[in-house]
Parts: C-alpha cells; sequence; structure tokens
C-alpha cells in the first residue's frame, strides 16, 4: 500500500477527519502565541511585534516548502492556503509597528 499523503490528517475523537493543513495552522499559530508568552518577558515592548512578524513569515516560508513537495487537490484546504495566512498575519504583525519604534529597533537606541 502506498501511502501518498502521510499528513493527510487525523481523526478526532468523535471520528470525524481533520486535515493535515488545518492541524499544521493552529500548530503554527499556537507556536508563535507560546514564543510571543516567552519573549515578551525577555524583549523589551518595542521589539515583540517585529519578532513575532519575523516568526510568522519564517514559519509560513517552512509550510510552503512542505506545501511545494506534498501538493493536495486544489478543492480542498491546502498547505499553500497555510502559507498564505500565516504571510497574511505577519503583515498584519508588521503593519501594527511604528516607524519610530522600527527605527529605534534597528539604531538600537530609545528616545528620550
Amino acid at each position: 500500500m502506498t501511502i501518498t499523503n502521510p499528513l493527510g490528517g487525523l481523526r478526532s475523537r468523535s471520528g470525524e477527519h481533520i486535515p493535515g493543513p488545518l492541524l499544521v495552522l493552529t500548530g503554527t499559530v499556537a507556536a508563535v502565541v507560546a514564543a510571543s508568552a516567552l519573549w515578551g518577558h525577555d524583549m523589551p515592548p518595542n521589539a515583540l511585534a517585529p519578532a513575532v512578524s519575523i516568526l510568522f513569515f519564517v514559519l509560513a516560508a517552512a509550510v510552503a516548502l512542505v506545501a511545494w513537495r506534498r501538493p493536495l487537490p486544489s478543492r480542498r484546504f491546502s498547505y499553500w492556503d497555510v502559507a498564505g495566512a500565516l504571510t497574511f498575519i505577519g503583515i498584519c504583525m508588521g503593519a501594527t509597528v511604528e516607524p519610530g519604534q522600527m527605527v529605534e529597533l534597528v539604531a538600537g537606541t530609545r528616545s528620550p
């Protein structure tokens, strides 16, 4: 028996099929929330939003590599959709960064 899609999905307790891309989306968002909760204590407040935005972009690139290697039928929610959603969330997070905060972050200085 050939396995064509090993990340195709899991079964919930009620027996419903949980698709792999939905599982990946949930896992990546949970990972970003956990990482930002851990980083929130150690990072300056101005650096947290850019770091979370970059993390979303990195995870989107990783999911895009998975999508490239394991394409799913186009009528279903696919890994490409997950990569696009993570990219969109990263763009939205990046839009919340004020230009002055980014200048301070890049220059490594704080305004008085």
